[in-house]
């Protein structure tokens, strides 16, 4: 047993040097925290220390101040007893401080140590450029594919819009034409029949070729059929009343298909003496824009300016003459006067849908709308692409973080628990560090500090 006393406060304990797993030890005093650090007695013959394991370059001795050691003194045993307090029992053998010897890491805590720094920082220098790309990329993206969609409905419409004009255009020209005949102001039956009958044959979507007269009375028509009464027609109150053209959609009762009506005057003069109508199926522009799609949801129809369906996908909204007034683009249509609008809304299938609504000349409105998830479904698998190579980016740089963290921290931490012992008097202990770059010159001075210490501690001894 050794008896020590405290540099500090002078206490006295007692420590078994047999319990000591090294040549020096830690030990800490329990009135005033002080740490001291106790050396194993030694016998008085001193044998000389094995050689020294040779190094490949020249040992270089530096002045290395000495650990200050605190060495046992011979206290008598009376003395002891006497500098503790009468009511104090005689402190217990007090048992050495654990070496360190696992380096910093069991000894003192990381909080955020080289490892995860140098991590961290490979992450954000590889992956941080390319997340703002990605980012810029995919909105710029989205907005383009946008902005073309829109216009591309927008030139659509437009071109069904003007085919549309173009064909009522051209029938209300023939309609014209044939009111200013002299057989036609004439009013006179027989006179008008053939002439009723050539535009039929001319334009065979024209089912029925008629005037009526003042009065509202069938005066000729081209199928031959029984005159009827057409005063109750709203196309000839609207002409009898001052219109230059009237028109109606409706089912036919001949055709049983969905018609216009075109009815321009007939004047003799200034005078207006009688109306020429003509019903035609709208096959033509049925086909022209039910017919129209765009992926697997674009598609376009057409209303009148009430709202009753003219042409459509749907056969039944035409057969029906289904009133669309309650579409989303269709009520915001009206609202805003008419005005061509684009615009998003939602389906009733609770879809959202990007479309596009304009009118022509005679107040009509052609609609066109495509849905949403169809517009961007490239953009979206892009998207996705995008989010798995970032994934796959942040696992293959984490793997190659960990590695090249590993290969920088594991030689460090060894240096490290190298001259921690090297620290408590160890001075044997093994440096294996191989590596050929500038942790590896750390090592090797290291090893040649560790050589200046031991030679040191052997002329310390024998100056003794």
């Amino acid at each position: 047993m050794m008896e020590i006393s405290c540099d500090a406060c002078g206490k006295q304990y007692r420590v078994d040097e047999t319990k000591m797993k090294g040549e020096m030890a830690r030990v800490k005093c329990k009135a005033c925290n002080n740490l001291m650090v106790v050396t194993r007695p030694r016998p008085q013959v001193i044998t000389e220390p094995p050689p020294a394991p040779e190094f490949d370059e020249p040992s270089i001795s530096t002045d290395i101040p000495e650990p200050a050691v605190t060495r046992p003194q011979p206290v008598p045993r009376s003395a002891v007893e006497r500098t503790a307090a009468p009511s104090e029992e005689k402190p217990a053998a007090t048992e050495p401080v654990k070496q360190v010897t696992s380096g910093f890491l069991s000894g003192q805590k990381i909080r955020f140590g080289l490892f995860g720094k140098i991590i961290v920082v490979m992450l954000i220098v590889s992956l941080l450029p390319f997340a703002i790309f990605w980012g810029i990329t995919l909105r710029e993206t989205g907005q383009r594919v946008r902005v073309e969609t829109e216009k591309l409905l927008a030139q659509t419409a437009k071109g069904l819009g003007e085919q549309v004009d173009a064909w009522i255009d051209s029938n209300v020209s023939v309609l014209r034409m044939a009111a200013n005949l002299p057989d036609i102001t004439s009013m006179n039956r027989a006179q008008q029949e053939s002439i009723l009958e050539a535009i039929q044959q001319e334009n065979p979507w024209m089912y029925l070729v008629f005037t009526v007269g003042p009065d509202g009375l069938n005066v000729a028509r081209n199928d031959g059929k029984p005159l009827k009464d057409y005063s109750d027609r709203q196309y000839y109150k609207d002409v009898i009343g001052g219109k230059k053209l009237s028109w109606q959609t409706l089912i036919g009762k001949t055709s049983k298909k969905p018609a216009l009506v075109l009815a321009v005057p007939i004047k003799s003069g200034d005078r207006l003496v009688g109306v020429i109508a003509a019903a035609m199926t709208i096959d033509v522009i049925s086909r022209n824009i039910a017919t129209w799609r765009q992926g697997d949801t674009g598609f376009a129809f057409l209303v009148d300016e009430k709202g009753f369906v003219v042409s459509h996908p749907n056969k039944q909204y035409v057969v029906k003459r289904k009133n669309l007034n309650s579409h989303p683009l269709i009520g915001s249509f009206r609202k805003k006067g008419w005005q061509t609008i684009t615009s998003n809304f939602n389906t009733n299938d609770g879809a959202s849908a990007f479309g596009h609504v304009r009118s022509n000349i005679y107040g009509w409105a052609l609609v066109l709308q495509q849905e949403e998830g169809e517009v961007f479904a490239a953009y979206k698998r892009t998207q996705e692409f995008a989010l798995i190579l970032l994934a796959g980016t942040i696992v293959l740089v984490l793997i190659i973080s960990w590695f090249s963290a590993r290969a920088i921290v594991t030689p460090i931490m060894k240096l490290t628990d190298a001259t921690e012992r090297m620290s408590l008097g160890e001075l044997n202990v093994k440096i294996d560090v191989k590596s050929k770059d500038e942790i590896g010159l750390l090592a090797q001075a290291i090893g040649r500090m560790q050589t200046s210490l031991r030679l040191a501690m052997n002329r310390l001894r024998k100056k003794r």
